[in-house]
């Protein structure tokens, strides 16, 4: 074989199903090799080059050996193309031919360790970045990837050493921090964890991450002002977007901690929901879940519930309504027609007050 002709071996998993027709995706299948064989081959055609795929059924592998033809366009070009578009299927293939040539290329191992994680191939992931950290341990966005896998597979005491070890290697990396802080959190060190998400921010102002972050450290340390101004800051920046979404649920969260402080009961709730009650004895099953339902949709978009401004509109009711007092119909309408729902906050006490005044009228 020719200096510059390649030989490796893939797994049939390492071959992502969507680059092959639904019917050829089932590996070890005629089909499967079919459809596997004509997509490498088209591959390495289109850089420049022939390949021949030898199947082997014992322990699931196949092998490629490929050589180069006089239009030959550059393996790492592709491959740096293919991730940058997220072509996985496209990819896979490319760096496993670039490591076959060089096993000790550090950028190679860490590219491929990253799409395995973003896979969710975590075990493959993990070794592949094993790898890449063994040849060069002071490679940090390796270091932070691999404590990134850990973190996915639910080993957070591993997730947090390695990362500590991240962010010695590069003081200044926001990922690092944004994912020491997250599996801090996880593991209930919000002090530990706010100071990581601060570090974070400080070297990237707009990572949203590690916002979202910072105010649940901070509402879990019961500081809910201040993660209310940080919930705030990102809905003005995220709008609409997941982010956005996911701060809006953080309010709402807050708003319930604020109304549950002290476990007091709430008398405006309870006449809410004794009004609730009085409206439910005209309307049907299907209609008090329909206005249920209703509500709760509106609620995915945020209703403020410490704002006693009648500024909310429903197509099933008249008038304009606070968002407490939207949510306090919400929960009696599913303790009429679904008991069992979880609704998102508890005004047990305030509904069995008001059941106890309507019995009674």
């Amino acid at each position: 074989m020719a200096n510059d002709d390649l030989s490796f071996t893939l797994a049939w998993v390492d071959i992502d199903p969507a680059i092959l027709p639904s019917d050829s995706q089932s590996p070890g299948t005629d089909a499967f090799r079919s459809a596997v064989t004509a997509f490498l081959q088209r591959q390495y055609e289109g850089l420049g080059g022939k390949a021949r795929i030898i199947f082997n059924d014992t322990d699931g592998t196949l092998t490629v050996h490929w050589s180069k033809t006089s239009g030959f366009q550059h393996v790492e070009q592709k491959a740096l193309e293919a991730l940058n578009q997220r072509d996985f299927g496209t990819a896979i293939p490319l760096l496993k031919a670039l490591i076959a040539k060089n096993p000790k290329d550090v950028t190679h191992l860490y590219n491929i360790g990253m799409v395995y994680s973003d896979q969710g191939k975590l075990e493959q992931a993990e070794e592949t970045l094993r790898q890449a950290v063994a040849l060069d341990p002071r490679h940090a966005h390796a270091v932070v990837a691999l404590g990134v896998v850990q973190s996915r597979a639910g080993d957070l005491d591993s997730a947090v050493q390695t990362l500590r070890r991240a962010v010695e290697l590069d003081p200044e990396n926001t990922f690092a921090h944004q994912n020491l802080g997250a599996c801090l959190l996880k593991r209930g060190e919000s002090k530990d964890a706010e100071a990581h998400f601060r570090t974070s921010l400080c070297s990237d102002p707009n990572n949203l991450q590690s916002r979202l972050g910072l105010a649940e450290t901070l509402a879990n340390e019961d500081r809910f002002d201040e993660a209310d101004e940080v919930y705030l800051e990102i809905i003005k920046t995220a709008g609409h977007g997941p982010a956005g979404s996911l701060a809006k649920e953080g309010r709402t969260r807050i708003a319930h901690a604020n109304l549950r402080k002290g476990g007091k009961e709430r008398p405006d709730v309870v006449m809410y929901c004794l009004g609730a009650l009085e409206r439910f004895e005209t309307m049907t099953s299907k209609e008090i879940e329909a206005l249920g339902q209703e509500i709760a949709i509106l609620g995915m978009k945020g209703l403020d519930i410490n704002d006693p401004e009648q500024k909310y509109a429903l197509r099933s009711l008249p008038g304009k309504f606070s968002g407490l007092h939207l949510v306090s119909i919400m929960y009696a309408a599913f303790q009429k027609v679904s008991p069992s729902t979880d609704v998102g906050i508890d005004l047990s006490k305030e509904y069995v007050n008001a059941v106890s005044l309507f019995d009674t009228r």
